[in-house]
């Protein structure tokens, strides 16, 4: 039971990664209008939070998968699991937070949208294969696990 809420608390933390990324830039022409910046000045701004995310995200995957998923053959499920937490975010915030009449995606959003969708399941694969070990030792792995 253990590893299987471990499995599904990875597998939501990778939607949730790709969605704050994904929603950061939708949502430009609201962040813009909050703060009052130009939209060249936010894109920036995004761009920047995007990739420090990114970077934070893949150290706390590693981590974590090297943590929790070791010596496990259950260990590439999160390749298939991230897809329905991510459609259940979008679901609850498309809910909450409706485009308004007059907010447009501009095409290049769209592609941009679909594209990181579609390398994100290659972006998982390679934490789990830089996290696994080429070999594991016994002593590596948590009791009960074979």
């Amino acid at each position: 039971m253990k590893f299987f809420i471990k499995l599904n608390t990875i597998s939501a933390l990778y939607a949730l990664a790709l969605f704050l990324a994904i929603e950061l830039i939708i949502n430009v022409y609201r962040i813009s209008d909050i703060t009052g910046w130009d939209w060249d000045h936010v894109y920036f701004i995004i761009a920047i939070i995007n990739v420090i995310g990114l970077l934070l995200s893949t150290l706390i995957f590693i981590t974590l998968t090297r943590k929790w998923m070791i010596g496990s053959k259950h260990s590439y499920w999160p390749l298939i699991l991230w897809l329905p937490y991510f459609i259940l975010l979008f679901a609850i915030i498309r809910g909450l937070l409706p485009i308004q009449f007059g907010d447009t995606l501009f095409p290049r959003y769209s592609l941009l949208i679909i594209g990181s969708s579609l390398l994100f399941p290659v972006y998982i694969l390679f934490i789990n294969v830089y996290a696994s070990p080429l070999r594991i030792d016994e002593d590596d792995v948590p009791e009960g696990r074979f």
